[in-house]
């Protein structure tokens, strides 16, 4: 029975041995756990769309907005800001919102060789709702109602025979770098430039209650009219800033049309306060698609 029992013990104590002899944790600190080596999926890249593509894209999104807000057509309206020498762009802190006059001239030639008809923003929609619309049409908008306007660009409408819209900000007309009031006038008695409400001064429109964005709509519409003596109905929201509030305030007052700054070109009867616009800085036109 003794030797049964030492037999037994020998067994235990060879297979206690061979079990931590070759035991993979045994190199692991106690209270370790043995991690695999991460294994990175190869990602598979995603294909390049050709042009083609792209372009069937773009052609099934624009069936679509037209099966649902049209008619729709292609129609570029073009957004500037500034059009002052390089200079004194820099010392306002606006070089980004700006466009030298020579280059601002060179863009208005090359539309023109180009082949595009400048209409007025006004005639936009009534020309797609009776397909009316030129060959290559194109609306051109000014932001902010700033003198330079006046100085750099007005010169170069009544030149060429273009038509242009500016947008004022009617408190700030008449202040420093904004455009006078006589000014606004013969701007609007030369048949080249409409004006458009940017509102009171400026604000970021879906952070006011409905009553001040009343305000800000209405009474610059108001003002603009008072000192014109043109009824105003076309509007571009500050800072792009739209809401459901301000759209409906626009609708009740009648307004026309509102711009924003979505980028692109895709204009839709049924849209009419969702203008879509292109950003437009220094450079060739041929940059931006056109």
């Amino acid at each position: 029975m003794k030797f049964k029992t030492l037999i037994f013990l020998f067994l235990l104590a060879g297979i206690v041995f061979i079990a931590f002899k070759f035991n993979p944790l045994k190199k692991f600190p106690i209270g370790t756990i043995p991690v695999s080596p991460t294994v990175i999926p190869t990602q598979t890249p995603t294909p390049t769309l050709t042009p083609q593509q792209l372009a069937e894209i773009k052609r099934k999104q624009f069936e679509e907005m037209s099966r649902k807000y049209g008619p729709c057509r292609y129609v570029p309206i073009l957004m500037y800001h500034h059009v002052l020498p390089a200079d004194q762009a820099e010392n306002i802190g606006a070089s980004n919102l700006n466009v030298p006059p020579d280059i601002f001239r060179q863009q208005i030639d090359y539309l023109i060789g180009k082949g595009y008809r400048v209409i007025g923003l006004d005639e936009l929609l009534p020309m797609i709702t009776a397909g009316s619309l030129p060959v290559k049409p194109i609306v051109l908008t000014f932001d902010d109602g700033y003198r330079d306007f006046y100085d750099n660009v007005f010169p170069v409408l009544k030149e060429k025979n273009v038509k242009a819209t500016s947008f004022v900000i009617t408190q700030f007309a008449g202040g420093d770098r904004y455009l006078l009031w006589s000014q606004i006038n013969e701007l609007v008695g030369s048949g080249l430039v409409l004006i458009g409400d940017h509102t009171l001064n400026h604000p970021w429109l879906s952070k006011l209650d409905k009553t001040e964005e009343t305000n800000q709509i209405i009474s610059a519409k108001n003002i603009l009219a008072q000192n014109t003596g043109r009824n105003i109905n076309l509007f571009a929201y500050p800072y792009g800033n739209s809401n459901d509030i301000a759209k409906g305030i626009l609708k009740e007052n009648g307004f026309a049309v509102a711009v924003t700054t979505v980028s692109g070109s895709t204009q839709c009867v049924g849209l009419p306060y969702d203008l879509q616009r292109i950003r437009i800085g220094g450079g060739s036109l041929s940059k931006y698609g056109l």
